[in-house]
Formats: C-alpha cells, structure tokens, sequence
C-alpha cells in the first residue's frame, strides 16, 4: 500500500496548523511512529485515523499519563507554556523558564502535548486541568479573580491605580492587568503600600499564592495548599479606611484578590511581575549530582556477595523449617505475628529479616499455601528443584523475583491507618508502584560512580529529577526501605549497585549468575573434625556433604568458616532419619583429612547404642523393650504420666497416646527411643517434607495488551495516509455499481495491488466507506487490509455496493 502523503498533507505542511489533528498530519511518518512509541496508551488498540489519534492524544488519562514520564526540565516549560498567554513563541518560554528551552519544547511537541509553530506555540488545553489551579505556584488570572467585581469597583480600582474614570468594566479589566503585569509599574504602586505589605507579598510571591490572613496580622502562606484573607474581607473590598492595613490596602489596589470571604490570593499576572517575569526560580536544567560516600573498588562486588549468599542460605532453611513443621494460614490471607516470630526465632533473626525472607521465598514461587481446607504455608515443588542448584543459580531466581516483585516485606509489623497491623504474605504489604519505582532506584545506583555509594537524599533528589510528578512522602519512605530490601537480597554491597545486579538490571539472569560465582569461593569435600566435638567448614560444603553435615551437627557460628558442633540430639536427628553409626562415621572419615577423633566417634556410637533401646509402636501406642527394669522405670516416672502407661507384659508397656506423642515425651526425659513398624522392625523416620502442588498465582483482572511493533505502527501510518488522501464521508458518493462491474474493479485492484474505497453494507444494514488494500479475490470474498486496522479480513462481495480506486499521488 502506497505510503506517499497527499496534497492536502502537503499543503498542511506549508499552512500554520489550526489544531493538533491538523499539526500531526503535517508531521513526517516517523515523527508519528515516534509519538506512537513515546505514549504507548495512544497505540493500544491503533488509532483508525489521524483524527481519532488527535482525540485519544488529548483525554485526560492520556495527558495525565504523558505529564507523569516528563523529567523537570520538561515539567517545568509545560508550567511556563500553561501560564503564558497564547500563542506563543519559543523564545518567549525560554524567557520565562530561565533557559534555553528549545529541547524541551521540541520534546514535547514530539509527546503531542504543544503543538504549531516554533512562533505560534500552544499547549493542549487539558494539559492546564491536569497541572491543577496553581501552575508554576503562580495564582489564577486576573480576569478570573476579579470577575465578580461591579462595573462601579472596576472603574473605581482603575482610578485608584490612576488610570482614570473608565467606565467599561472590560477596557477597565485590560487597564488594570496592563499595569499590575508591569513590572516597574508595580513597584513604583508598592513604595506607597503601608508596612508589612511587602512581607505578605513575599510569602506568596513563590508560591503557594494563597495565604490564610487573621485581623490582628499579616497574611502567612498555610502549609500545602491552604489560602486566607483579612477576617470580614468580600470579594468586593470597599474604599480605604482611616485604619487599613496592608491586606486590605494590597486588596483595595488589585495586588491581592479575596475570592471568599477569609482567603486572599496573589493573582497570576502580579505573582509574575513580583518574580520578574521568571515562572521559576531556579530552571531545571542540571542533574542532581552524586556526591555519595567513598567506597574502595572491589569490596562493594564482594559485599554484596556474601549477602546474596546469606540471602539463599535463610530462603533454604526457611523452607525447610516451612515442610517440617505446621505455618498456618490466617483466614484473611497472610501469615500470623505468631507464626512469623517462630519462623524467625527458628532462623536465628529478627522478625523483619524474617518476613523478608518469607515474602522473596514466595515472591519466587518457592512457598505458597497448600490446597487444605485449612491452608498452611508450605514449600512448592520447586523448591525442591530449586534446592539442588547452584548458589548463584538460586540466588540469581530470589534476585529476579524480588525486583519483579510488588510487595514490600519491610512493611511487615507495621500498621495501617486503621490501626492494623500488616501481616506477611497478605495483600497488605503489596505497592504495585514499587514494582516500576524498583527498576527506578537501581537505575540510579548504576548510574552513580562505581567508587560511591549515593546517600539515600540523592538518590531521592534524582527521582525527583527524573519524575517530580511522582514525587510523594510516601514514596520517599518506600525508597529508603527498597534500598534496604535490595542490599539484604544482595543486589548492592555497601551502598553501591553490585556486578551481577547490572547485569540483572538488563535482564540477563544467567550472566548475573556467572558474576555472583565468580565472587563466591569453590566449594569444599572437606571437614576439620576437632577433639572437642566440632566440625570446621574452610568454606561453603559440596551439596551431598552439606545436608549429612547440617542432619548430624548443629551450627554454632558462621563466617569465612563454619563452626558445626556434634551433640546427642543432632546424631540421634541423622539415626531417626535412617543413618546407622557405621553409615554416619564413614562419611566423616571420608571427609576428614585426619580421620576421626576418638570423642566423636564414642559419643556416635554411644547414642547409636542407646538408640531404639524402647521402641514406640502404633498400637494407641505400645512401648517394647528387651529390659524389663527399663519399663518399669518409665511406670513410675510421674513426667510420663499423661501417657496413661500400664503394663502388658514384662517387656511391653501400652500407652493411650498415639506414637509421635509417646517418642517426644520420652525424648524429653533423657530416653532416645525407636519407632517400631508393625512387622517388628526398626522404622526410618525420614523427615516430613509437604508441598504445594502448585503455586496458585494472583490472578490478573485485565491482560496488558501486546504492544504493536514499529513496522505494525509504520503500515498504521501509511493507512492514516491514504484515508486522508481519499473521499471522506458525506463529500463524495460512491457511484452504485452492478455487481459484475464491482467484481472486476476489485480482481484488477487485486493485480495491480492498489488500494480501492468501498461501500459495504454491514451487518447492521448500514452502509459505510471503508478503504481497503485488497490481498485476494476467491468463492465471492475478498481478503483485504482495512485501514486503521492490523491484519486481513475477510469482506462478502455481495455486501459491496461501489467501488472506487484510489488515484495515485504524486510525490
């Protein structure tokens, strides 16, 4: 289909537009692909034409959308454009804003919020409802705030200005704006003004222009937004009094205006004046500099490092405490205070630690509740796969799924405006703008000097830099507590953005994980065993030797070695789960290279001696051992007696608590008894692991749509084109054709492939204009391209009631 523009786009090009419908179809194709590109909402579905474009482009939504993405030089001459009279020229805004503001204006001409000429600017006109009443700080017009004046009080302030008798309110309304925007003029008016007026003037001068005024003082600029007025003021202020004081003079001679009763406003025309015609102090125009704390090269990688290890360290032992043991889930979703305080006591940090972990875990898709009909939080069957990877392979999963992730576990224990308190897991702590403001603050930290660590004010200061729309007190605290979220998770080493984090920033997961391993040591097959009953680790153990050593050993410290100590309870853990004291020292033995000390290998076997001396059965329970005194002893401990113990026979005790309950009470005494099976033998208690058989994500309300590509957007453009290089609707008529002549227009439209305007009779009976580039003609239908649409369709021949080819353009 033929993209070439048509006389009246070329004519367009030489005209002033008189509209943005009229400014976009002067534009270059590309120039409209790259608007299509810069505001997405305005391609999602494609616009049918230039005009719809034009439409979509100046709704509220949409400009509210495009404001937001502006850094603040731009924000800060969209202000300026929204104050200034129209047209207006760039120079004009360069003037006002402070700089030079060509760029800016070029780029907001390229986001279709100005439009015209470099000498006849203008702003789309909801552009000025989306920036709110008080652009700039700068206050309403002056027409606006004195509209409510009588034709006597307007001829009254013209002639107190000494503009003399005028008694056309409108010629008065120009006279009084002309001087009060003058700025020499109105000087010379406030070296008349009683003291204090100048005060009260420079509280509002920079906004906000209204102000809250009492009688017995000045105005004062209220916080935020709020305005005020002399107490008793109109609208309407009346002649001078022998006690008037700076208010009421300021508002006798139009410098101020009293919209209401109690409030007072400097008028826009005067607040430009007082600030010499600036919209804004200090123009945008530099990035915020980091200036950030020193970091030696190196050590940032390597900091970060150990905390991702730290990170995948926690994650496992979580999930392993999560198949273990019993996290139930509360009604309302989430995890209980409860709950989360066992999880973190049984990991060895605080609560905050813990939920972190908690919330990366699931964010992952490692833990998720199981489909119980009372639900628990238990481990997914990927946290098994999971499991046996890499360290850097895992961590570079918990990495993603965190900045992918739109919960905020630092929230966790804090409370609502209700008073509630957030609980982990649970919808309380999601901030679905964290998900974008994540990428946002790395983004910063990678733009910082490798040899600085940003402070948490400039990272901020840049944010607001980059977006000042966006800017909030409460995303400032969201900032500082996804700073500490990313350094826990490992992504950034003293406050600086790690190696394997840029990488994941461009979305190569498996290069961050190449990184994070070349930082992190070479596992060990090897243990120091010592005489006193520990075990040193000289570095991070081999998987297969890991879980033997965490089943039969407790850890007693952590650092650039591990310190396991070998207790009663821990070797007894590996004989429940199966290990005989042969199997258990033959894996230390291989795994020391000085053998194993002669302590270690008695207190193995004297447990494996002593354990399954007493033996539990299913019975509602039964106790079986080959020492009647044994037995005996157990009859008469008063520790044991909820057990409801009696004596079956001199080598067997029943008891009326079920299995698991009898081998705690027992442990509990001293004992390390066995689980017997039903068949006599020696039952292996493996440990329990449960699983979620799936993790059941949050389901999405509305898909986001699939962007169109450029060449989808480009074929759009050249559509638009040749609509409006054709007869438009209610110009020209489609002549009626018989259907045999409209048969062959269409086969040679087909061979020549030239586009055609037709009249088609839809399923309402309507008959529309549609212009088509026809692709095949077969079985009475035509496979065709409509314009404004992507992709063919198929058209009945019998439907068509005319047809016209499109002419072709020259050049």
């Amino acid at each position: 289909m033929s993209t070439s523009p048509a006389p009246a786009t070329a004519r367009a090009r030489r005209e002033p537009p008189r509209s943005l419908a009229d400014d976009l179809r002067a534009r270059e194709d590309d120039e409209l692909v790259a608007l299509l590109r810069a505001r997405g909402d305005l391609a999602v579905p494609v616009p049918t034409d230039l005009g719809s474009l034009a439409v979509r482009a100046t709704t509220r939504a949409s400009v509210q959308r495009a404001l937001d993405l502006l850094d603040a030089p731009a924000l800060q001459v969209v202000e300026a454009m929204a104050v200034l009279p129209e047209p207006v020229t760039t120079a004009a805004v360069g003037r006002a804003w402070g700089a030079d503001a060509r760029a800016q204006v070029a780029r907001l001409r390229e986001l279709a919020l100005v439009w015209g000429t470099p000498r006849a600017l203008r702003l789309v006109r909801v552009a000025r409802e989306v920036l709110g009443p008080f652009p700039a700080g700068l206050g309403p017009p002056l027409e606006q705030v004195l509209e409510r004046r009588s034709p006597a009080r307007m001829s009254a302030l013209a002639a107190t200005l000494g503009l003399g008798e005028v008694g056309d309110p409108v010629r008065a309304l120009a006279l009084v704006t002309g001087a009060l925007s003058d700025p020499a003029g109105l000087a010379e008016l406030l070296q008349e003004a009683p003291a204090g007026a100048r005060e009260v003037l420079d509280r509002l001068t920079w906004g906000p222009p209204v102000g809250e005024h009492r009688a017995a003082g000045p105005a004062t600029a209220a916080p935020g937004t709020t305005a005020g007025t002399t107490a008793g003021t109109t609208a309407d202020p009346g002649p001078a009094s022998a006690d008037e004081g700076p208010v009421a003079w300021l508002l006798r001679h139009g410098v101020l205006a009293a919209p209401e009763a109690g409030r007072v406003v400097l008028p826009r025309e005067v607040g430009l004046a007082l600030r010499g015609g600036r919209t804004h102090a200090v123009p945008a125009t530099r990035e915020p500099e980091v200036g950030g704390l020193p970091v030696r090269p190196g050590t940032a990688d390597h900091s970060a490092a150990g905390s991702a290890t730290e990170a995948v360290r926690l994650v496992g032992e979580m999930l392993g405490v999560a198949g273990r043991t019993t996290l139930t889930a509360r009604r309302t979703g989430g995890l209980g205070v409860r709950e989360l305080h066992r999880v973190a006591v049984a990991l060895g940090v605080d609560d905050g630690v813990g939920a972190l972990v908690l919330q990366t875990a699931h964010a992952a898709g490692l833990l998720d509740t199981d489909a119980e009909e009372s639900p628990s939080w238990v481990p997914t069957l990927a946290a098994d796969t999971w499991a046996e990877e890499p360290v850097e392979v895992r961590w570079a999963g918990l990495a993603l799924a965190w900045l992918e992730g739109d919960t905020v576990a630092s929230l966790v224990g804090t409370r609502d405006r209700g008073g509630t308190v957030r609980g982990a897991l649970s919808d309380e702590v999601r901030r679905p703008s964290s998900a974008a403001l994540r990428r946002d603050v790395l983004t910063e930290l990678a733009q910082a000097p490798e040899d600085r660590a940003p402070r948490l004010e400039e990272v901020l200061a840049r944010l607001d830099h980059r977006s000042p729309r966006r800017a909030s007190p409460g995303r400032d605290d969201l900032v500082a507590r996804l700073l500490d979220e990313a350094a826990w998770v490992g992504l950034t080493g003293q406050g600086v953005l790690a190696g394997p984090a840029r990488a994941l920033l461009d979305g190569d997961a498996p290069g961050a994980a190449r990184l994070l391993g070349a930082l992190l040591p070479e596992p060990v097959d090897h243990l120091l065993l010592q005489a006193d009953l520990t075990a040193v680790a000289p570095g991070p153990l081999v998987p297969s030797l890991a879980a033997e050593v965490d089943l039969a050993a407790e850890v007693e410290s952590r650092g650039a070695a591990t310190v396991y100590r070998f207790t009663p309870e821990s070797v007894r853990r590996a004989l429940d789960a199966g290990r005989t004291a042969d199997e258990l020292l033959a894996v230390l033995e291989e795994a020391s290279p000085n053998g194993v000390p002669q302590p270690l290998a008695y207190l193995v076997r004297d447990v494996a001696r002593r354990h399954g001396m007493v033996r539990v059965g299913a019975a509602s329970s039964f106790l079986r051992s080959e020492d009647p005194a044994a037995l005996a002893e157990l009859l008469v401990d008063r520790r044991l007696a909820t057990l409801g113990l009696r004596r079956l026979a001199p080598t067997v005790l029943a008891a009326q608590a079920d299995g698991p309950v009898v081998l705690d009470a027992l442990r509990r005494v001293g004992l390390a008894p066995a689980a017997e099976a039903t068949d006599g033998t020696l039952l292996v208690q493996a440990r329990t692991a449960r699983r979620a058989a799936a993790r059941r994500r949050r389901p999405v309300a509305v898909t986001a749509p699939r962007p169109p590509s450029d060449d989808e957007l480009a074929e759009a453009v050249g559509r638009w084109r040749l609509a409006e290089s054709g007869p438009r609707p209610g110009s020209v008529e489609l002549p009626y054709l018989d259907p045999r002549v409209s048969l062959e227009v269409l086969r040679d439209a087909v061979s020549a492939r030239r586009p055609v305007w037709v009249g088609y009779v839809d399923e309402t009976g309507r008959t529309t204009r549609r212009l088509l580039d026809p692709l095949t003609l077969a079985g009475g239908r035509l496979t065709a391209v409509e314009a404004g649409r992507t992709g063919p369709r198929t058209f009945s021949v019998h439907r068509v009631t005319g047809v016209a080819v499109v002419p072709e353009v020259e050049g």
